[in-house]
């Protein structure tokens, strides 16, 4: 009569050949998450600033976009919808009272540049202003970079001209 099953050296080498290809796929696996999470962090600061632009056209009154460092102590108010552990930007329109009100927030896990707090204000015809972000050539460069510093990603960057619009553009 014969035996059906397998050999222990069979099983050995299945699992051998297993570990094999899991050593190759986590890496593959974990730059492509970082590479989402950039993507994601991108479209959301796009879709803030884009609102921004759109409500200040609408509302004819200039909308301001702040940008906050991470663990920053800072006089500027952080929506709670941020946490501390990130860069935070959100939307805000100046009211009557004096008192502003956030209508929209982000955050993104890394912007290299600039480095500190700064802020872009779109006014009633779309156009933007920006405080301590001009490279000089009348634009604010934002580079946004993935949170894994050893991951070779290149970093996006966003150019939001004095005209108020966006530009992306990704290294490659």
């Amino acid at each position: 009569m014969r035996q059906r099953g397998f050999t222990l050296i069979e099983l050995m080498l299945v699992l051998v050949i297993a570990a094999l290809l899991m050593l190759i796929a986590v890496p593959s696996f974990s730059t492509f998450m970082a590479r989402q999470q950039l993507a994601g962090d991108v479209n959301q600061l796009q879709s803030v600033m884009t609102f921004a632009r759109s409500e200040a056209i609408k509302q004819r009154q200039p909308i301001t976009v702040k940008f906050s460092p991470p663990n920053e102590l800072n006089a500027t108010r952080r929506p709670e919808a941020c946490s501390d552990a990130s860069w935070c930007f959100w939307a805000e329109s100046s009211q009557d009272d004096g008192e502003a009100s956030v209508m929209r927030a982000g955050q993104t896990a890394k912007i290299t540049q600039p480095k500190d707090n700064f802020s872009i204000v779109f006014e009633s015809l779309g156009d933007a202003h920006f405080s301590d972000c001009d490279d000089g050539n009348g634009q604010c460069v934002i580079a946004l970079a993935p949170t894994d510093s050893g991951d070779d990603s290149d970093p996006v960057t966003i150019t939001v001209r004095e005209t108020g619009s966006l530009h992306k553009d990704t290294a490659q």
